[in-house]
């Protein structure tokens, strides 16, 4: 593979973990004082669903070492600890690889549960890891949601991105 497709993911990444953290700073309930107690209800989990996405549509170029590289890369450019998104990265590579031809016969409806599923994984994950005190199962729930109804708009834009451009 070409080191431009190669920036190219990358940078597809690197943008939907941008987005997430800009979804992540806007906080309606700084605006709102009588929301100020309520719970941080959503996250989103767009990067690792774009990620998840390129190794479901290109699992013959993006190896796991590739992965972890761009876990590593997203490591050190949005100053999280190192190695916990190249773990995950390669993680879910694996788990990608080895039902890569089983995920192609799935339904939409079954990628959506799957893919929406792992991305809850990494951010309870995440939530367990950084900041236990603001765990709650609502939030993986909501999040749950959130993703499963972010994947089809992302799988139907990378893929259009991928056959325009790679």
């Amino acid at each position: 593979m070409k080191f431009q497709s190669h920036l190219f993911i990358f940078v597809s990444i690197f943008l939907g973990f941008w987005l997430d953290s800009v979804i992540a700073e806007f906080n309606v309930r700084t605006y709102i004082s009588a929301l100020e107690n309520l719970p941080y209800l959503v996250e989103t989990s767009i990067g690792f669903l774009i990620l998840c996405y390129w190794i479901f549509a290109l699992p013959e170029k993006i190896q796991s070492y590739t992965a972890f590289f761009y876990g590593l890369l997203v490591d050190l450019c949005f100053e999280s600890a190192i190695g916990f998104n190249m773990l995950f990265f390669s993680g879910i590579s694996y788990v990608i690889h080895v039902y890569v031809f089983r995920f192609r016969i799935f339904s939409y409806i079954q990628l959506i549960i799957f893919f929406a599923g792992s991305s809850m994984f990494y951010v309870a994950c995440k939530y367990l890891i950084f900041s236990p005190e603001n765990y709650s199962y609502l939030l993986l729930f909501c999040s749950f949601l959130m993703n499963g109804l972010l994947w089809l708009p992302i799988y139907f834009c990378m893929r259009s991105l991928r056959r325009g451009f790679l």
